[in-house]
């Protein structure tokens, strides 16, 4: 039992110190004291700088796709821009509609929607 509870004892002042060296780190700063030079310290002449956590990003979200298309769409003129907008939101209620009919869609109800994908290529929206 003894051995036990100094085992413990000894996990949670580990424990304990890691937590506190990481709230240290944490708070540190740097100073910068040459143009090449950095120390922990202060320095003559030199000066505080924060110390910043590296980004953490989020791999498992989508990266935006909207980039590439409004640089796509920053060369058509702004008529051009209009009607792609335009096209954007016909090309998904087209969508919508064949969709909803499921098996039953005909070559007639599949054809606005194949102009619409002809217009939005012609545009190169």
């Amino acid at each position: 039992m003894a051995a036990t509870a100094h085992r413990w004892i000894k996990g949670t002042l580990l424990l304990l110190a890691a937590l506190g060296a990481s709230q240290a780190f944490a708070q540190a700063e740097a100073y910068r004291c040459g143009p090449h030079t950095y120390s922990q310290v202060p320095c003559s002449g030199g000066r505080a700088i924060g110390i910043t956590p590296h980004r953490v990003t989020d791999k498992s979200k989508v990266p935006p796709q909207d980039r590439a298309v409004a640089a796509k769409r920053a060369a058509l003129s702004p008529e051009e821009r209009q009607e792609c907008r335009a096209l954007d939101v016909r090309l998904r209620e087209e969508q919508r509609m064949l969709r909803a009919k499921g098996e039953a869609a005909t070559l007639e109800d599949e054809m606005p929607l194949v102009g619409v994908k002809k217009r939005f290529r012609e545009l190169r929206c």
